[in-house]
């Protein structure tokens, strides 16, 4: 985790959305308002969205089983995206035991076949050592196969790795222009690694104005890494006035997004 170089130590997160991937069926986005009908001539897609529409329960029954069965039988038939599902539904155990080896099976799968979600979640597996040798090598190659078609997340954590010289050499220079691609693709805590790189000083001008307006991009999503960070610098009165109520007031709204946080186990790339 990153430390803060002028300020009080405050932890930075730099992989808070690692596993979300993992840990959130790409079916939880999908919207389906009416189910489709199979035939003997269905399509590995129609196929795969009908499993869609009894994982969530949308126009039919949820059931896992069925969703399960139906994702199977479009993998069968080659669809990254119901492979991709499948590697999910192993990984967490739904529908079916617990099973990492066989999600890394699916995942694998999938990301040959170039699917983004499945080769960032290969990325993780081989940083974690799930179920395969840690390697942040293959860690590098699987993210950036997934960051350069253009995934926020992967993106965001290719610029930690050059942040933190974590499978390449370290160089801030290139860690912000992955962390500025995934910023400009939403990701709240690339927009505020560019803040401590801005504070710190790293591959930049040094620049508490900067890092102070990267933070409050990055806060007003309620990151509440960055709503620290933002107290941190009234705090110590770092490109600001020095201001204790305005830094506790910073603090308190970290501390209360903190709260409302699901309780789910986060990768930490320290």
């Amino acid at each position: 985790m990153y430390q803060r170089k002028t300020t009080t130590l405050i932890k930075s997160l730099l992989l808070a959305t690692l596993l979300s991937n993992i840990l959130i069926v790409s079916a939880c986005s999908a919207e389906s308002s009416n189910t489709p009908i199979l035939s003997n001539q269905s399509t590995p897609a129609e196929i795969y969205e009908l499993g869609l529409a009894y994982y969530e329960g949308n126009s039919v029954p949820q059931d896992y089983e069925k969703s399960f069965s139906l994702f199977k039988r479009a993998a069968d038939q080659d669809y990254a995206p119901a492979k991709y599902d499948l590697g999910t539904m192993y990984y967490e155990g739904i529908a079916v035991e617990k099973d990492y080896k066989k999600a890394f099976k699916w995942f694998q799968q999938a990301a040959n076949q170039g699917y983004s979600k499945a080769q960032f979640n290969l990325g993780v597996m081989y940083h974690e050592g799930i179920t395969v040798e840690k390697d942040d090598l293959k860690t590098f190659k699987w993210l950036q196969r997934s960051a350069n078609q253009g995934d926020a997340d992967a993106q965001h954590h290719i610029g930690v790795m050059y942040h933190e010289g974590i499978g390449v050499e370290q160089d801030y220079k290139k860690a912000m222009e992955w962390y500025v691609l995934a910023a400009d693709n939403g990701s709240f805590d690339a927009q505020n690694n560019i803040g401590n790189l801005y504070e710190n000083g790293y591959g930049v001008t040094q620049s508490y104005t900067k890092a102070l307006d990267w933070y409050k991009k990055a806060a007003a999503q309620d990151l509440d890494l960055a709503q620290l960070n933002i107290g941190g610098l009234y705090e110590n009165g770092y490109g600001v006035p020095q201001d204790y109520d305005t830094a506790f007031e910073w603090y308190k709204k970290a501390a209360d997004q903190a709260i409302k946080k699901p309780a789910i186990a986060l990768v930490d790339w320290s």
